[in-house]
């Protein structure tokens, strides 16, 4: 294991340790403040990018460190990373006690999201450890995954996000026909590893919403698993700066028969 996810792997861990315990608990939802997207941050949410700067600042480790409700930091007088996190995807589901949330950590040589290097999603009810480097595959555990060998919406399990959005709602709707099982699970990063593990065959997310730190480290996991990442136009995620919040639809997808299935349909609906 490089140093690169020897870090996140620790990072994730400890996440999870400060985390764990607070799932489902009225003071996992107090509002502390808010984040750097403007949303209201809420205490389970600042715990988890706490532990991280703490363990950095500890072990004498700079870098930029990204996070939803810190924002962009300098640690250290010398950089030698960028550091983009996701301390609770799912909040909702966390503070609820629902079963499906995760923190996403992924690590890059420069500010640019297409220097990715190293990525983990941990899920924080189980602590099972979705992890990819570049060029290296993507692992579940330890152990390599990759996506479904489904090729047709009809004998396909789908997630989606539609929140708030009737926009979403109305595109998605032929999708719904034509599917064999359709889910909405309320965690991005992990609903994307789950489709580069063949638990699920597609995500979608067409709302125009997600963040850079919502989708970087599941998109890593899913590429290097061997699956398919793209906006709802077919283009890649343009090479964007980490530092920014930008806000994307996406499809993630077990393969290119699926991914042109979806997005076939999503037009037909555009142009009735």
């Amino acid at each position: 294991m490089s140093w690169r996810l020897s870090l996140l792997t620790k990072l994730a861990k400890e996440i999870y340790s400060a985390v764990h315990p607070l799932l489902g608990t009225t003071e996992a939802r107090r509002i502390v403040g808010s984040g750097f997207g403007g949303d209201k941050t809420r205490l389970i949410d600042s715990i988890s990018e706490k532990v991280v700067l703490r363990y950095l600042e500890n072990e004498g480790l700079s870098c930029v460190f990204i996070g939803e409700e810190y924002g962009v930091r300098r640690i250290g007088g010398s950089p030698k990373f960028y550091l983009i996190i996701d301390g609770v995807d799912g909040t909702n589901n966390a503070m609820r006690g629902i079963k499906f949330a995760s923190a996403s950590l992924a690590l890059s040589s420069s500010e640019w999201i297409n220097d990715l290097e190293a990525a983990v999603v941990i899920d924080l009810y189980d602590g099972g450890i979705y992890s990819a480097e570049r060029r290296e595959g993507a692992k579940y555990n330890g152990r390599s995954i990759k996506p479904s060998d489904i090729k047709s919406l009809e004998e396909a399990i789908v997630s989606v996000n539609i929140t708030r959005s009737l926009n979403a709602l109305r595109k998605i709707t032929p999708i719904t026909k034509r599917v064999r099982g359709l889910r909405a699970l309320g965690s991005a990063s992990l609903e994307i590893c789950h489709v580069a593990s063949g638990f699920l065959d597609a995500y979608i997310d067409l709302r125009g919403k997600l963040r850079t730190m919502d989708f970087a480290a599941g998109m890593l996991i899913i590429r290097e698993a061997g699956g398919i990442l793209l906006q709802p136009s077919g283009e890649e995620i343009p090479n964007i700066p980490l530092t920014e919040i930008n806000r994307f639809s996406i499809i993630a997808s077990a393969n290119e028969n699926i991914f042109d299935e979806i997005i076939s349909l999503i037009k037909m609906e555009g142009s009735a």
